[in-house]
């Protein structure tokens, strides 16, 4: 059984949870970029070099601590190099029900990732495996699951959460925050939850 299982952290997929083949998974980047690319699994596998230990704080006020894996938001962004007009980022999730878009700025942030692991284990589809993006300084709901697009674009358009009255911008806002590792519930400040 996977730890984060062991974690119980919330599994939630809004538009129902799919059953995906990992060998057969593919992931792209496309739009304004100079490196348009579809990587399959076992690329992705093998480009997520970097670790962080960082929270998925969701809206519904829990958050917990992991170690990610994956491929940080800078080095991402080399990989992509997108163009001087692109201003966000669409992450699609698979069935391309879900998405959201997030600014650039947010992929340049310390503890952004493209993730593929935590706890030292490949993500399950539970919890947006094989890959999934991790936004640790907003809500969870710009952490798009299972994502299978991440097109580049000039404009910003409302994702499934932000069309239905979830802030665009996502930021944690001051509040209290179950954390899911202590069991305890804490006052938090606003920003990324740091303790």
């Amino acid at each position: 059984m996977s730890a984060l299982f062991d974690l119980k952290i919330p599994i939630f997929w809004d538009e129902g949870q799919p059953e995906i083949n990992y060998k057969s998974f593919k992931f792209s980047v496309s739009g304004l970029v100079g490196n348009s690319h579809t990587y399959y699994t076992d690329e992705l596998y093998n480009l997520s070099k970097d670790k962080i230990s960082a929270r998925l704080t969701s809206v519904t006020r829990w958050s917990v601590r992991l170690e990610w894996e994956g491929i940080s938001g800078i080095n991402f962004l080399k990989i992509a190099e997108p163009l001087p007009e692109a201003l966000y980022v669409k992450f699609v999730s698979y069935g391309e029900k879900y998405f959201t878009v997030v600014p650039l700025d947010a992929l340049k942030a310390s503890h952004s990732l493209i993730a593929t692991r935590a706890n030292g284990e490949a993500l399950p589809v539970e919890y947006g495996g094989p890959v999934r993006a991790l936004f640790p300084q907003l809500w969870g709901y710009k952490s798009a699951k299972s994502i299978v697009k991440a097109e580049f674009v000039k404009d910003y358009c409302k994702g499934y959460w932000e069309s239905r009255g979830y802030s665009d911008s996502a930021d944690i806002q001051k509040t209290k925050i179950y954390d899911i590792n202590t069991k305890t519930t804490k006052f938090h400040t606003g920003g990324e939850v740091e303790w």
